[in-house]
C-alpha cells in the first residue's frame, strides 16, 4: 500500500468515527465564523463546503439570496442534512431586490441592469427551449420580475408593455445579448442537388442527438459555442458543387457555422451566418458558398460559434405595477439564478432538505432527452429526502428527480454513428450507449428518492419532472397547482408530476390540481409503479395520463374529478376503487416501447403498445360524461377483465363489462368542496352498490402479471400487492370491498376530508 492510498484510507476511518456536527447558518453570522450555535456562517454553501456524512446543517431565520450546491455525499446511515430551524422561516431564493426604477409611461417603469449584476447568465436575455418545447413565436426569457411573491407574466413587444394597466401586470425586457448560450438545433444538411443526409445519420459532440420538434421529427441540438457534427462521406457528386446547405432553427440574434474538412480544425471550407428564425421549431435554409469546389464523398464538419458581444450594453426591463406601487420599495425582485438547491456534479447521494421556502428560479425546460433542471433537484444522485418544503416560482420545473447531460432522443431514433459523452456531464460514453440504444442504467447510480409533503406551485412546466431519476422512490403527500397557468408557452412535458422510465415509484396521496395541461403523466418505461390514494380536480386536460408503458402499473384509490380523468395508452394496468367522473380514454398506440426486469433497470425488449392487458376492478363512474373506453376498444388486441363496477348517473360501461352494476337514474352528487380545514368530498350512496354486487379483494393473486414482461402485480419489495386500506387509510372489508376510493359503511349522504392527509399536514410557511 503506497502513502497516498493510506492517507486516503485513513481520513475516511476517521470521518466515520466522528462525531456528527452540528453546524449553524444564520443572516447575522460570518464564514470566517465557527459554525457554531453561537458562532454561525452566514452562507450556507459555506457549511456545505464543510459538511461530512452525519452533520445536520441547521439554517436560521432569514433569507438567503444563494444557489446552494451541496459538495459531498451522506451515506445510507448518515445522511447530510439540511434543514430550517424549528418554528423559523427561512427562504432560500433565487432573486434579487432592485433599485433604480424609473416611471417612465402610465403604470410601467423601467430598470436599467449592467452585466455584473447577473451571477453566471443573464436570464432576462436566456431564452427558453428544448425538446417537445412550444414557444408559439413567442421569445419566451428564463428571467421573471417578483411583485411581492407573485410572478409578473412576460410580455412581448415595447409598445405593449407602454399601455395602461389593464388585467394583470406585464414585464418586457430589451437585451444586449444573443438570446442565451444554446444557438441553434439543426436538421438536414445537403449538398447542391444532392440527397439530403438526416439529423440521425449524423454524430454530435457537446450537444443533444436527438432534439423532437413535433411528432417523430429530431434535430441536432443544444448547439452552443464550439459544438461539433460529424457527417462522414457527403457525396458532392461526380461534377462537384462549391455550395453546402444547412436547414436549422434559432431563437438567438446571430450564430455562425464553420465548415470544415474531416476534422473540426480541419481546412475552413466556407461559413455562413444563422439568423433568428422566429421560432424554436422554425426551420430556414442557409447556404454555405464555400471557398473551393469539392467532389465525391467528404468527410465534413459542422462547428457552431458565438458572437462576440459588446459586454458594456445593460439589459432594460419595463414592467407594470399597479396604481400606488412603489417597485423602489423593496417589493421588487427579480430572477438572477437558474437553480436554487441543486449540485454542480452527479453523485451527491443521500442530502436531505427540510422545512425552507425554496423560490424564484430562472430554470430552463426540462426535457427527457437531456439535462432537467428543476429548482431544487439531486441532478442524477441517490437517496435525497427533500420534505416540508414550499416549493414555488420556478420558470419551469420545481423538484427534478432526472436526467444530468445529454442523454439523446433514444426512443425515437436509431443509434447515431458515434456517441461523444459530455465533458463533466458525469456519464460515459458506454453509459450514455446504453441509456441510448437500450433505455438502460445501472440501478444504483440515481433514484432512491423521499419527496413528501411539499408544497409545489406557480411552476411554468412540472411541479415534479425526472427521467429514470425517480426510480424507486415516494412522491407523498405533496400539493402541486398552479402548474403552467397563464403561460405564453407549453409542451409535451407539461404536467403537475411527469416522469419518464420510472421503475417501482410510488405516488400517494397526492393533491394535484390546477394544471393548464395534464395532472400525472407516466410516460415510456414506467414499470412497477403504483398510483394510490391522490386527489385530482379541475386539471385542464386528463388527470392521468399512461402513454407507452407495459405495465405493471397500479393505480388505486384515487378520485379525478376533472373533465377528462384518465387517458390509458399503455398496457398491463390495473385499475381498482378508483372514482371517475369524466371520460376514460383507451387506445394503442404504434410506437415499440421499452420493458425491464422486474424491479430493475435493465431493458429486456422493445415491443409495440398494442391496447389492452386492463384490470377494472371496483371502480365507480358518476356522471354522463363518465365512459369507459371512449376512443375505439376495438383497436385493443390484449384481453380486459372487468368485476364490482358501478356506473351511476348516466356513465357508461363497456359491453364487455357482464358484471358491471348499472344505476343510471342514481345520482350520487359527487362534488369537492373547499372549506378552511381541507377539501371534502361529498356524495350520496345507495344500499345497492354493497348488497347487489358481491366484490372481490383487489390482490396480486387476482391481477396476475402484466402480459409483455411477465412481471406480477407487487410492492416495490416485490412483496404481493392487497388494496387493504381506502384512501383515507382505512382498512377495507376484504370479504366485499365497498367501490371506490372510500370503504363506505353506511348508505345516505357522506362527506370525507380527502385533503389534507392524516399522514401530516403541510405547514404553510407563506404566513
Amino acid at each position: 500500500m503506497n502513502n497516498k492510498t493510506f492517507l486516503t484510507l485513513l481520513f475516511a476511518v476517521s470521518c466515520s468515527v466522528m462525531m456528527a456536527r452540528d453546524i449553524h447558518v444564520s443572516v447575522n453570522g460570518n464564514d470566517v465564523n465557527l459554525g457554531s450555535a453561537n458562532s454561525p456562517y452566514r452562507t450556507i454553501n459555506k457549511a456545505a463546503k464543510e459538511a461530512v456524512p452525519g452533520d445536520v446543517i441547521t439554517v436560521h431565520e432569514g433569507t438567503y439570496r444563494e444557489l446552494v450546491r451541496p459538495q459531498r455525499s451522506g451515506t445510507k446511515d448518515k445522511p447530510i442534512v439540511y434543514q430550517a430551524a424549528e418554528g423559523e422561516r427561512v427562504v432560500i431564493t433565487g432573486s434579487e431586490p432592485t433599485k433604480g426604477w424609473v416611471k417612465v409611461a402610465n403604470n410601467t417603469w423601467k430598470l436599467v441592469v449592467d452585466n455584473d449584476f447577473w451571477q453566471g447568465a443573464n436570464p432576462f436575455d436566456e431564452l427558453i427551449y428544448g425538446g417537445w418545447y412550444y414557444g408559439e413565436g413567442k421569445l419566451n426569457h428564463t428571467g421573471w420580475v417578483f411583485l411581492g411573491d407573485e410572478p409578473i407574466r412576460e410580455i412581448f413587444s415595447l409598445e405593449d408593455v407602454m399601455k395602461p394597466l389593464e388585467g394583470e401586470p406585464r414585464w418586457y425586457v430589451e437585451s444586449g445579448g444573443n438570446g442565451g448560450n444554446v444557438l441553434m438545433n439543426i436538421g438536414e444538411v445537403w449538398a447542391l442537388d444532392n440527397k439530403k443526409i438526416l439529423p440521425m445519420d449524423a454524430s454530435v459532440e457537446l450537444g443533444d442527438q436527438g432534439i423532437v420538434l413535433g411528432g417523430d421529427r429530431a434535430n441536432l441540438g443544444y448547439l452552443q459555442e464550439g459544438s461539433v457534427i460529424h457527417y462522414e462521406n457527403v457525396d458532392f457528386g461526380e461534377k462537384g458543387t462549391n455550395t453546402f446547405f444547412v436547414s436549422a432553427a434559432t431563437l438567438v440574434k446571430r450564430a455562425t457555422i464553420e465548415m470544415r474538412l474531416d476534422e473540426p480544425g480541419g481546412e475552413l471550407l466556407g461559413t455562413c451566418e444563422i439568423t433568428n428564425t422566429g421560432d424554436w421549431l422554425k426551420e430556414k435554409t442557409f447556404a454555405i458558398n464555400m471557398k473551393r469546389e469539392l467532389k465525391g464523398k467528404q468527410n465534413i464538419r459542422l462547428v457552431t460559434r458565438a458572437p462576440k458581444l459588446d459586454p458594456t450594453v445593460p439589459t432594460i426591463i419595463y414592467a407594470q405595477f399597479p396604481d400606488g406601487t412603489d417597485p423602489n420599495g423593496g417589493s421588487v425582485e427579480i430572477t438572477a439564478r437558474p437553480q436554487v438547491f441543486y449540485p454542480e456534479h452527479v453523485g451527491v447521494d443521500y442530502i436531505t432538505v427540510r422545512g425552507f421556502i425554496l423560490q424564484n428560479a430562472a430554470t430552463n425546460w426540462a426535457p427527457p432527452s437531456a439535462e432537467q433542471p428543476g429548482l431544487i433537484g439531486p441532478r442524477w444522485a441517490k437517496g435525497w429526502v427533500i420534505e416540508d418544503n414550499l416549493i414555488r416560482n420556478s420558470r419551469c420545473s420545481g423538484i427534478s428527480l432526472g436526467r444530468p447531460t445529454f442523454g439523446h432522443a433514444h426512443h425515437y431514433l436509431r443509434m447515431p454513428p458515434k456517441v461523444y459523452a459530455m465533458p463533466n456531464g458525469g456519464q460515459t460514453v458506454e453509459q450514455l450507449k446504453d441509456f441510448f440504444d437500450n433505455a438502460s442504467w445501472t440501478k444504483e447510480e440515481a433514484g432512491f428518492h423521499v419527496i413528501k409533503n411539499n408544497h409545489i406551485y406557480n411552476c411554468g412546466q412540472a411541479g415534479i419532472v425526472g427521467c429514470s431519476g425517480a426510480s424507486f422512490s415516494l412522491i407523498e403527500g405533496n400539493e402541486i397547482h398552479e402548474i403552467g397557468q397563464n403561460e405564453n408557452f407549453w409542451g409535451y412535458e407539461n404536467a403537475g408530476i411527469k416522469f419518464h422510465f420510472s421503475t417501482d415509484v410510488t405516488i400517494r396521496r397526492n393533491h394535484i390540481y390546477n394544471v393548464a395541461h395534464w395532472g400525472l403523466w407516466l410516460d415510456w418505461g414506467n414499470q412497477g409503479s403504483r398510483v394510490d390514494g391522490n386527489l385530482f380536480h379541475d386539471n385542464k386536460a386528463d388527470d392521468l395520463f399512461l402513454e407507452v408503458c407495459h405495465g405493471p402499473l397500479s393505480i388505486f384509490n384515487n378520485i379525478l374529478l376533472s373533465k377528462s380523468s384518465i387517458w390509458l395508452k399503455s398496457q398491463g394496468v390495473a385499475m381498482a376503487h378508483n372514482l371517475i367522473t369524466s371520460n376514460v380514454g383507451i387506445s394503442s398506440d404504434i410506437r415499440n416501447t421499452y420493458f425491464y426486469e422486474p424491479h430493475g433497470t435493465t431493458s429486456v425488449g422493445k415491443v409495440r403498445n398494442v391496447g389492452g392487458d386492463h384490470r377494472w376492478y371496483n371502480n365507480v363512474f358518476v356522471g354522463e360524461s363518465a365512459s369507459l373506453g371512449k376512443w375505439g376498444r376495438s383497436e385493443l388486441a390484449l384481453p380486459v377483465w372487468y368485476d364490482g363496477n358501478v356506473f351511476a348517473q348516466g356513465a357508461r360501461a363497456a359491453k364487455a363489462d357482464k358484471t358491471a352494476l348499472v344505476d343510471s337514474t342514481f345520482n350520487p352528487g359527487a362534488k369537492l368542496e373547499e372549506r378552511e380545514d381541507g377539501w371534502y368530498l361529498l356524495m350520496d350512496v345507495p344500499e345497492s352498490w354493497t348488497k347487489d354486487v358481491k366484490r372481490k379483494a383487489v390482490t396480486g393473486e387476482l391481477l396476475g402479471k402484466a402480459i409483455i414482461p411477465q412481471q406480477s402485480f407487487t410492492n416495490p419489495d416485490d412483496s404481493p400487492i392487497k388494496v387493504d386500506t381506502d384512501i383515507l387509510g382505512n382498512k377495507r372489508k376484504l370479504s366485499n370491498p365497498y367501490p371506490g376510493p372510500i370503504e363506505i359503511k353506511k348508505a345516505g349522504h357522506q362527506e370525507f376530508k380527502v385533503w389534507p392527509k392524516p399522514i401530516s399536514l403541510i405547514p404553510d410557511f407563506a404566513k
